[in-house]
This record gives structure tokens, sequence and C-alpha cells, in this order.
């Protein structure tokens, strides 16, 4: 027996699934997992070729379904949420596999978790930088340094803070590539056939298409935090003979062709955790995705379903309180995410904006700083009022 430690194998369960794999035709067969202790317990015995799947799932003592189990899966250790399972069989005669809608929902908290944690320190890292400077240069220069028998304290501090910050920041590049990873792996075929349908233009194409007058651009930033306007402002431009053709990938120009008139349903919808199962439940339904964000703190789709003129207009969710909660839940979102920002920018303001108007040597940097975050409190403030509003309008109606 000899045990291996891998403190970040939950970091790319993939990677780990082809080691234990090829530990398994070294002659090395996995026994135990130590959830706590990050490590793997192997026993010596003959090469194998093995498949190994890694799964998570919230039943502690969760059983094999009796397809896998016919398939050739077995379960050879569980640790807490984790378990493995083995096949001896080869690869290409396994038709079944793990689901990885688990792992993902549960990166995907790590993924925010740690998103935040980084943009509060990088906000406070950015606050006292401020504040330093504004200090420094209110002093012409003069810095007094005060010394300290606990250098070695602040140092070591320092150095584990920055060491904390390196490591979130790889943890949130290397989730996003591991569930990108899996978002490839979980692709189906009806949603192969579906992205096949979705004929896309070359450039040139669309140039030519502009200057005919068969294709139309128009910008529309910071819809998000309104999604009932540009739900409403869609469907307008489909009656009118616009069908949307593209959004580009931050979100904020959309590309229309000129069409006869339809009545179709748009629905921009927000996922804190979406994963593949989420698209194929709505494409199964006649929805298509116009547009899906691929930014980690916002999970934006645009939806779309014809309907015959005289038919009543479908509905992405037919229960009314769902998409209440819906906007609730893109309320809080923003206000989490904007409102420390807002806090922040208001107290370095408070302790600038005396010294702007007393200020006898006209306009520094200090009055520049000053200004720009007075224009970030307005537009993060702004942000946040709009997505309230856009709730308490579904509550009104």
């Amino acid at each position: 027996m000899k045990t291996d430690i891998k403190p970040l194998w939950s970091y790319d369960v993939q990677k780990t699934e082809q080691w234990l794999s090829d530990k398994a035709k070294a002659g090395y067969h996995l026994k135990e997992l130590h959830r706590f202790k990050r490590g793997f317990t192997f026993e010596k015995g003959n090469p194998k070729e093995v498949t190994y799947r890694i799964g998570y799932d919230k039943i502690k003592t969760a059983a094999l379904s009796n397809t896998m189990r016919n398939d050739g899966w077995e379960k050879v250790t569980q640790s807490g949420k984790w378990y493995v399972v083995a096949n001896e069989r080869p690869q290409t005669e396994v038709t079944t596999s793990t689901s990885r809608d688990a792992i993902i929902k549960r990166n995907n908290y790590i993924f925010y978790t740690f998103m935040a944690l980084l943009l509060y320190f990088t906000g406070v890292t950015l606050a006292n930088v401020a504040i330093f400077t504004t200090s420094y240069i209110a002093s012409n220069g003069n810095v007094e340094v005060e010394e300290s028998p606990f250098w070695i304290i602040t140092y070591i501090a320092a150095a584990l803070a920055i060491a904390f910050y390196v490591f979130m920041v790889y943890s949130v590049w290397k989730i996003k590539k591991t569930n990108k990873a899996f978002s490839q792996e979980n692709q189906t075929t009806y949603s192969i056939l579906f992205s096949l349908e979705k004929k896309s233009l070359t450039r040139a194409e669309e140039k030519q298409m502009k200057r005919d007058g068969l294709l139309i651009k128009r910008f529309k930033a910071g819809w998000m935090y309104s999604p009932d306007k540009l739900e409403n402002w869609l469907e307008k431009m489909a009656a009118e003979g616009n069908r949307l053709h593209r959004v580009n990938k931050l979100g904020n120009t959309f590309y229309f062709r000129k069409t006869e008139p339809q009545s179709v349903k748009f629905s921009a919808d927000y996922q804190n955790l979406s994963n593949d199962s989420y698209f194929e439940i709505h494409r199964q339904a006649g929805w298509k995705d116009e547009y899906s964000s691929k930014g980690g703190l916002q999970k934006w789709t645009i939806w779309s379903k014809e309907y015959d003129e005289g038919e009543m207009p479908p509905s992405m969710y037919s229960d009314k309180t769902h998409k209440l909660k819906h906007a609730k839940r893109i309320a809080f979102s923003y206000t989490m995410l904007f409102l420390p920002l807002v806090l922040m920018y208001l107290f370095i303001v408070s302790l600038n904006i005396g010294q702007m108007f007393q200020n006898e040597e006209g306009w520094t940097i200090v009055n520049t700083n000053t200004v720009m975050f007075f224009f970030c409190i307005l537009m993060f403030g702004t942000f946040i009022t709009k997505s309230w509003m856009y709730y308490f309008r579904l509550r009104r109606a």
C-alpha cells in the first residue's frame, strides 16, 4: 500500500481520472480516497487497463444505478460526497458515465466565492493606494517612516496575503477551464445538431448585407439591469421585420436581419449556476438561445421562440412566482456586487471632498481622482437602482 498526496486534484477532475488510469497501467490500483488528506491510497497488483470516473453526490450513500452496473462500472471508494468508480471494459464498449452536473455546481460555488473575495481585496488595495497617493501629494512627498520592532510580522503577513491572492487567481482560472472542459464533454447530440442549425455569416457577408440595408446594428448597453425592457424591444423589432441575427461577445451590440414581420417571444434569463442540462431542457421545449454570456459573474442567456399570430405568447416559466423570485435574485446579485464598491468610493470621496474645495493650487490629481470616484458611485448606484426597479415593476404587475 502507498498513498499519494494531490492537494488540488478536485480542480481538474479529468486530469486526476487520467492519472488514476495511468497508475493502474503501472500496476497500482486505487483502494481508498482521503477527502481531507487530499490523498489516494493504492495497492500493488497486475497492470490493467482501467477507466476511472470521479463523481460528487450530496447523498453520501448513493449507489450506482443498474444501468451503470450493467455497463461494467463498480464503486471503488467514497469519502464524504466524493466517490470513484472504475470500469475494466474497453472504453469503446462503455456507453455510460457519471454525471458532471454536481461537480460543475460545486465548482461554480467556489468560483463565485473566490471572485467575490478577489473583487473585495482588489477594491481594498486600490482604496489604500488612493488614500496613500492623496496623503503623499498633500504632504508634497514628505513621508515619515515609523520604525517598529515587528516589521518581520508585517512582511510575513504581506507574503501570506500575496500568496493567498495568487492562489485565488489560480483557482478562478483553473475552475473556469475545468468547467469549460466538462461542458464540451457533456455536449449531447441534440445540442450539436442545434448549433449546426445556427448558420453564421462571414464578416464580408455581413458588411455586404449592411451596405444593402439587409442587416442593421444597434447598441444597447446595461440591458441586464432591466431585462424586461430588452425583451419588449426585441419583440418590437421582430414585429417590425427586424429578426435578431446575433449578439456580439460583450453583449452590448445587436445585429438584426431584415425579414417579414414575425411574432417572436424573447426571454432574458439569469442563472447563477447553469449547465448543459439547463440549455437542453429549454431547447427541447422549442426555445433557441440567441446569446449566452461568457463572463464568470454574469450568466445571462437570451432565448427566443416563434409563435403564430393570434396565439398566446409562450412563456419560459409559467409560474409567476418563479419570475418574481428570478427578478429578486438579479437585484440581490447586483446589489451584493456593486454596493461594496459604492460604499468604498463614498468613503474615499468623503476624505477628498474637503481638500478639493480648499486647495488653492488649482486642479490636481486628487481632484481628478475624486471626480472619477464620484462618477463610479453614480454608475454603480444606477446599476443597483435599475435592477430593483425591474423587480418592483414585476411585483406591481
